[in-house]
């Protein structure tokens, strides 16, 4: 069984975790090897489970007339403080774990066919901030599963038209795409689970549900789950409206006994890739692939299970009903969490590549940077819709810039390069608990990260209001006051993905201490030419010096252009030179688009 673990753990307390993972894993891939039964029997996170009394609530929802009955369970476990929307629910519960400050976590990854584009980062991007919110936030080791989709009807079709074979294929697709997550600063999965190597579960998950009465073999050799037989009260948890409307019929294949039963194992077609199986050759239908990748890691439990919200039904419905028909539960994940889609401005439909509205991430990447998509997501709620636009891309560049050049400034005014009135301690520090307060609050309901930013924007506007004003006469300074701001914000917007890289970014490598070093003699050099060609002089009143200091001046305004130049050109490049009085000071921040979004 090949998974593939993360190279490195957060902090010495997962370290227990990985202990327990490698010895269950070993158990789990040796009954594999010796029987290929028992699959469920020791998964490797079962340990992850804790058996507790619960409570129930019954959450009745209404389409077509049709009464459909949700139980969802409250878990008895550990609250983490957090309240969170579940799709399960429809409304705002508290996310309690089944193990303290641990928590189990399948997200749906990419059917890896072609390019991922933003619609797909975004939905990344997002789900990843909530992962670094738990773990930075909320001391929560988050054991996170990822199922890649490397074998489809999208695969093989890609396949054929390029002639070349799909494992191949899937593989390059694979590859580009861990690299646009790197890219974009997501954290990669605990483990990543491909479809193709876990034939064996898939086919133990679909027997097992047969011996259960919910699934049904085809004269063809396909498999189909039986809505019937499972209970069609029981069915589309979370989207009942969408699974009684007409329009969204699933294909009614003759042998199918209800409209709504859907394939487990899909009878091998003439040239297309298969596995031997008790029904016959054939391959994995999409639902099925994680559910048994899921349940062979984690077991018949779930914390939290992720993914767009375009997966909702049928997918993750889907999933539900296979999990349950399996495992004989009621409730297999606890939270459901669905981010919104995106869509391009004055386009209600969402980024796909079926309708052709897509933009890839590597062209997005060669506009604009991973910090301000990461800001643009920052900027709207995770399970809200998100329009992409030369506006909205536009207010998260200047989100990153306004943070960049506080955190610039407050370094130079730390450093003494900067002088104003004496700051307000008092207003600032208080300012400061307000804002660590309201920040925590807005992560913990439901992790609105709008409302955190806004309460970051306001602090820092109060800062650059006392420090923007001009000192006049004798003042004191406040160097710790505004040293401790700039360290939270910074901890802050780290934690939540964003490298806010400045000056002191430079020094943290020994060949970006060489360009800091070069940048501090340019910048000296072009301070001194710069006051050689302001012609700097004491007051006078005498006529004959004030027209020989207007003579220089106009002799020297050359230099003075090539100065701000020189300027500009580093600013083009993202280092912008201030010049601060008698002080030049350098500050790096993110280039801005030259090709903005349409």
């Amino acid at each position: 069984m090949a998974l593939r673990l993360r190279k490195s753990f957060k902090s010495v307390f997962e370290l227990p975790i990985l202990a327990n993972v490698l010895c269950n894993l070993r158990s789990h891939h040796a009954v594999l090897q010796t029987s290929g039964k028992a699959i469920f029997t020791n998964p490797p996170f079962a340990f992850l489970r804790r058996r507790t009394n619960v409570t129930q609530n019954t959450f009745i929802s209404t389409a077509n007339n049709n009464v459909v009955e949700t139980t969802w369970t409250r878990p008895e476990g550990h609250s983490t403080g957090i309240t969170v929307y579940n799709s399960l629910t429809k409304n705002k519960v508290p996310l309690i774990l089944q193990r303290e400050n641990i928590a189990s976590w399948y997200t749906c990854g990419p059917t890896v066919y072609d390019s991922a584009h933003i619609g797909h980062a975004s939905t990344y991007v997002r789900l990843d901030i909530i992962h670094r919110i738990l773990r930075e936030f909320f001391n929560i080791n988050v054991v996170m599963v990822m199922g890649i989709t490397d074998i489809d009807d999208k695969i093989i079709n890609r396949a054929k038209q390029r002639n070349d074979n799909f494992q191949k294929l899937a593989q390059i697709y694979e590859e580009e795409f861990m690299v646009d997550m790197e890219t974009l600063k997501v954290l990669p999965a605990t483990i990543y689970t491909r479809v193709t190597d876990h034939i064996p579960q898939i086919l133990e998950f679909i027997q097992e549900i047969m011996t259960n009465g919910c699934a049904y073999v085809s004269p063809n050799g396909s498999v189909y789950f039986d809505i019937q037989s499972f209970g069609i009260h029981r069915y589309a948890k979370l989207m009942p409206h969408v699974r009684d409307d007409p329009s969204r019929e699933v294909n009614t294949e003759e042998e199918k006994r209800h409209p709504k039963d859907f394939a487990l194992w899909k009878a091998a077609k003439s040239g297309e890739p298969w596995w031997a199986s008790p029904w016959g050759p054939g391959r994995p239908g999409w639902h099925i692939e994680c559910s048994a990748m899921s349940s062979a890691i984690f077991g018949r439990s779930l914390d939290i299970h992720t993914g767009g919200i375009d997966l909702a039904f049928p997918h993750h419905d889907n999933e539900i009903a296979q999990c349950e028909a399996c495992h004989q539960t009621n409730q297999w994940t606890n939270y459901f969490l669905h981010a919104g889609f995106l869509h391009l401005k004055d386009d209600s439909e969402k980024m796909s590549k079926s309708i052709g509205n897509t933009v890839t991430i590597q062209d997005f990447l060669q506009q604009y940077t991973a910090n301000q998509f990461r800001m643009f997501c920052l900027l709207k709620k995770y399970r809200y819709n998100i329009e992409y636009s030369r506006e909205t891309m536009q207010q998260a560049c200047n989100v990153v810039q306004t943070l960049s050049s506080f955190l610039n400034d407050a370094d130079a005014y730390v450093k003494g390069h900067i002088t104003c009135q004496s700051l307000d301690e008092y207003a600032l520090l208080a300012k400061l608990m307000d804002t660590q307060h309201s920040l925590q609050k807005s992560l913990a309901d439901d992790f609105d990260t709008k409302k955190g930013v806004d309460a970051i924007l306001d602090l820092v506007y109060m800062c650059n209001i006392q420090l923007n004003k001009k000192a006049q006469g004798t003042t004191s300074r406040s160097p710790d006051v505004i040293a401790a701001i700039a360290i939270y914000i910074r901890k802050v917007l780290t934690s939540l993905g964003l490298e806010m890289t400045s000056k002191q970014g430079f020094n943290s490598e020994k060949s970006s201490h060489v360009l800091s070093q070069v940048m501090d003699e340019v910048v000296e050099f072009r301070k001194n030419v710069r006051d050689f060609a302001l012609v700097r002089s004491s007051n006078t009143s005498n006529p004959a010096d004030k027209s020989e200091v207007k003579e220089k001046k106009k002799e020297r305004g050359v230099l003075l252009k090539r100065c701000d130049e020189l300027r500009d050109n580093l600013s083009a490049v993202g280092i912008q030179i201030k010049d601060r009085g008698a002080e030049s000071t350098w500050e790096y921040t993110e280039t801005k688009p030259t090709n903005p979004a349409s």
